[in-house]
């Protein structure tokens, strides 16, 4: 993580303002997942479209662009170090974010935002997932 980058987005980023859509959504986070989190997704150019991180208890997922946020959970740890978050709250604003009509779509946008994180921890290491073939 850019610990620089991380401190200018924090500094701007808010909470979840304004009408929530609740959606029940017992999503399980490994422990190392919760490390990654914690760490935080920052945007590093106009590209990266999520802002994604984990302060304290509290997961939170902005839109890069427009520091919205759009999707607040509170994680409950348990000893193992493993995470789950219960209920997700979802912007309910169509001025600012046109949400899916039903509860299974808006968690699978919601999940799909989360790879983000494990993925760009791969990209540290630019051969992550090659086998190279000697000949």
């Amino acid at each position: 993580m850019d610990s620089d980058c991380a401190i200018l987005w924090k500094a701007k980023l808010e909470a979840l303002l304004g009408p929530r859509w609740a959606v029940r959504c017992s999503h399980v986070f490994l422990a190392e997942e919760l490390a990654q989190l914690r760490e935080g997704l920052w945007p590093r150019d106009v590209d990266d479209r999520w802002v994604v991180w984990l302060d304290g208890g509290t997961l939170r997922c902005w839109r890069s662009w427009t520091g919205t946020c759009i999707y607040e959970t509170k994680v409950a740890v348990s000893e193992d170090g493993t995470g789950v978050a219960a209920m997700l709250d979802v912007l309910d604003d169509p001025d600012s974010y046109r949400r899916a009509g039903t509860d299974a779509g808006e968690l699978e946008r919601f999940e799909s935002v989360l790879p983000l994180v494990w993925r760009r921890e791969d990209e540290g290491d630019a051969l992550a997932g090659v086998s190279v073939l000697g000949g």
